[in-house]
């Protein structure tokens, strides 16, 4: 299977959980994608520095920079764009790369994932969802 990571409010928020999961994931052959907001220079170490092992790392700054999006700007060190197009653009890289399972704190990312995709809201009470869905699933 293929999971993908958010790091703001995911990674970052729970570190050792998504650190020991990965590791997990990755000894059972699964594929992990980091797919986040913010440029890869701007945040790769800090998913490597959580413990967070991955296979591909989506940024959607460098994506639309890369793709010449014209509604995309940058005002005071931050890059802005049409709220539309960036928000669908996380749901785009999970079907175009066939992401089976998507973690994220942000419902507004979450209605734009394909059916295909289960999708994974992290709020306040995850660690103890997520408790009870590993052992159901015997993870």
């Amino acid at each position: 299977m293929i999971y993908g990571f958010d790091i703001h409010g995911v990674i970052d928020t729970y570190p050792i959980l998504f650190s020991s999961f990965s590791k997990k994931l990755k000894s059972e052959g699964h594929e992990i994608h980091i797919v986040t907001g913010r440029p890869r220079l701007e945040c790769e170490q800090r998913v490597r520095d959580a413990g967070v092992v991955f296979d591909h790392f989506f940024s959607i700054v460098d994506y639309h920079i890369d793709n010449n999006e014209p509604s995309m700007y940058q005002k005071d060190g931050t890059w802005w764009m049409d709220n539309n197009v960036w928000v669908r653009t996380k749901g785009y890289y999970a079907e175009e790369f066939g992401i089976d399972v998507h973690f994220d704190d942000s419902k507004e990312y979450l209605q734009h994932f394909p059916d295909t995709c289960s999708t994974v809201l992290v709020t306040e009470n995850f660690i103890e969802t997520f408790k009870i869905v590993t052992e159901m699933c015997a993870l």
